[in-house]
Order: structure tokens, then sequence, then C-alpha cells
């Protein structure tokens, strides 16, 4: 009983308990209320489509979209479509090539071709894949129909021009007509095109590892070193502590991205980047982390560690590594452009999936300037902060003794 008296003596056990519980509000709280209605913003996400063929292929396009509880846009090249399923800014291409109708009427299989990007969240790139295979369905079930129509009005007509009597003439009609009724086939064929698709199932999982890694590890990082400066700032002045926090803050940014190329190479992970550009961007991210990290601990001391639990949890739901941030409310996709986690998920599908480069360098400027603002507010903070006397108790102590 003892050491439990003298445990809850410590406001540090307090915290513990505290934090704890907030880890289960808060986690719920944010999961929660960001997935809420994902699937009612499907129409969030955006299909393109370039349909050469206009004949059945304009009917087939028209119905699709009509059916889609997507947004649809229509592209006149394969160039731009393939463009802007790069940036990302489409989910998936169908395209009906021009031969489409001719095929058909000639007793050939046609084929549609989807492309889906891979540098994707995982959600959006499940949905499109299910929505092809889908569409490819519902395209069969209603062309094979007019197939089988066509097919045995070509027989029945050639049954009247046969020198046969009019009973045998029916008896051959009725057996091909039950016959072609009974075959089960495919008169479209699908092709799936998966842009930027990488080897290994772990691969998809990396955007994810690397922020959720990265931003505990701030977290613990700026946590001890916290608890280190409240130890020795009786001894020394707060701007020289500040000052030094962020040499060591920079130091670990710019050293643990070999540590994450490292485990990257040891686990088979390949990129489509070179060495210099991952670090410099993993070094940005990380830095990223840490500053708004510290913000809230110097601001309110280890109470803010509440804060960056809230942050971590905003960050995993609004980066859109599991979800598109497209899909997200409102209130969510504007909180997901201020947190360094955004642009590190994108800058990762770019490093391990490929894709556009151009977004590669428009993430490290959106991390540099979040750096540059996190870090201004900690001065400020710092600023603000009723500074210690240095050496105060070897002051107090000679003239006590006089």
């Amino acid at each position: 009983m003892k050491g439990l008296q003298a445990l809850f003596r410590i406001r540090e056990t307090y915290i513990g308990i505290i934090a704890a519980i907030a880890f289960q509000i808060i986690f719920f709280s944010v999961w929660m209320t960001a997935y809420d209605g994902v699937n009612d913003r499907a129409e969030n996400l955006t299909i393109g489509f370039i349909n050469e063929d206009k004949d059945i292929g304009q009917q087939l396009t028209n119905e699709i979209k009509a059916s889609m509880p997507f947004t649809t846009k229509d592209f006149v090249s394969t160039g731009q479509a393939e463009k802007e399923l790069e940036k990302r800014n489409i989910n998936m291409i169908i395209h009906i090539p021009a031969d489409f109708t001719a095929l058909l009427q000639e007793g050939h299989d046609a084929k549609i071709t989807y492309s889906i990007n891979q540098a994707n969240a995982s959600l959006s790139k499940t949905m499109m894949e299910n929505v092809a295979k889908q569409v490819t369905a519902e395209v069969n079930h209603k062309l094979y129909p007019l197939q089988q129509g066509e097919i045995i009005q070509a027989f029945s007509q050639q049954f009247t021009q046969l020198p046969l009597d009019q009973n045998t003439a029916l008896l051959m009609k009725d057996t091909v007509t039950s016959t072609m009724m009974r075959l089960q086939d495919r008169a479209v064929e699908s092709s799936i095109i998966k842009t930027n698709d990488v080897d290994g199932f772990a691969a998809n999982f990396v955007p994810f590892m690397v922020i959720i890694s990265s931003f505990v590890g701030a977290m613990v990082m700026i946590m001890q070193h916290q608890q280190a400066a409240q130890i020795v700032q009786d001894s020394v002045s707060k701007w020289s502590l500040f000052w030094a926090r962020q040499l060591i803050n920079f130091g670990v940014a710019f050293m643990l991205p070999l540590l994450t190329i490292g485990l990257m190479h040891l686990f088979h992970i390949s990129s489509e980047e070179g060495f210099l550009t991952i670090y410099l961007f993993q070094s940005l991210l990380f830095w990223a982390f840490l500053c708004l990290v510290q913000v809230f601990v110097l601001i309110f001391g280890n109470i803010g560690m509440v804060f960056n639990i809230c942050a971590l949890s905003l960050q995993l739901v609004s980066s859109g590594v599991l979800v598109p941030k497209v899909m997200l409310s409102d209130f969510y996709i504007r909180l997901a452009s201020l947190l360094p986690a955004t642009y590190g998920a994108d800058g990762y599908y770019t490093i391990i999936f490929g894709g556009n480069a151009d977004s590669l360098s428009a993430n490290s400027r959106s991390l540099a300037i979040i750096i540059a603002i996190t870090l201004t507010i900690s001065i400020v903070a710092v600023a603000l902060k009723r500074s210690k006397s240095i050496h105060s108790s070897e002051q107090i102590v000679p003239a006590t003794a006089q």
C-alpha cells in the first residue's frame, strides 16, 4: 500500500492514466466521425470515359454513366486521360475502342479496357476493380440476349428458304431457339490495366507504415526531450535550451532517413525515385512531424501530448492512405491540407509506385512551409514563456546563511 500511495502522490501517475483513457476516447471519436458516411460520398470519386465507338459503345457509355454513383468525365484522347490518372485527379479510365460494335456484329468478342492507378488509397483501388468487374458483367448481361436474338432471327430466315415442310422447319427453329437460350457466353471481355503497379502486397502499406512509425517516433522523442529539458531548465537559459533542442531535431531528422531507406532495401521494397530524393523527402517529413509535436509540448507542457494523440489519429484518417481524401467530409478534407501526413502519404505513393514526379516537389514544398510555420509558433511560445533565473539555488543559500 505504501508503494501505491507513493505513486499517487506523483502527478505523472495521473497523467499516464489520463493518457490511456484519452487514447480510447480520441481514436474512437476521430475514426468513427471521419469514416462515417464514406460510402455516401462515392460521388466524389471520378471515372474517366474514352468512347471511340459511336454505335453500341455510345449507348453503353450513356447507360453506364447513368447507373454509376460516381462522377464521370469524358476524354477525347487516351493521352489526356492518362495524364489525369497519373496525377490522381481521376480514379479509373474506361476505354471502349472504335471497333467495339463491328466485333460484336461479326460474332467476335469485344473488349473494354479499364486503367486503374495503383498509387492510390487502398479503398479506391478495391472499389475501382469491383466497378470494372461489375460493369463488364452488366454489359454482357445486356448484350448477349441481343446477340441471341440476332442469331435466332438469322436462322429463322434461313429455315424459311429451305425446301422443308412447315412442321419440320418449325421444329428445327424451336430446337435452335431453345439451344441458343441455354448458352451462357460472354460477348465482352474486360482488360484491367494497373498503372504504377509494384510486386508484393506489403508495398501497399509502406506509406501508412512510414507515417505512423515516424509520427509516433517523433512523439516519444519530443516527450523524452521535454522531460530532460525540465531537469536542466534551472541551469540553462530558455533560448540556449530551445536552440539545442532544434539542433537535435535537425540532426535526427537528417539521420533517420538512412535507417528508413535501409529497412526498405532490407525488406525488398522497391522505389521509383533515387536515394537522394527519398533521403531529402523523408528528412523533411520527419522534421515536420517533430516541429508539429514540439509546438503542443512547448505551449501546453506534458498535457500537450494529448493534443499530439489527437494529431496522430487525425493524420491517419485524413492522409488518404486508407480512404481517399475526397470521400471524407469537408471538415476532414480541409484539415488534411494543414497536416504533414497528407503530403507525406502522397509523396510516398510517388516514391513507391511511381507516377507524377512534380507532385513530389509540391509535397516537399508544403512540408517545408509546415516546418517554417510550426518553428515560428515555437519561437513565439518560448519568447512568451517566463525565464527562470540561472543558479537561483546557489544565490539563495548564501543569503540564508548570513
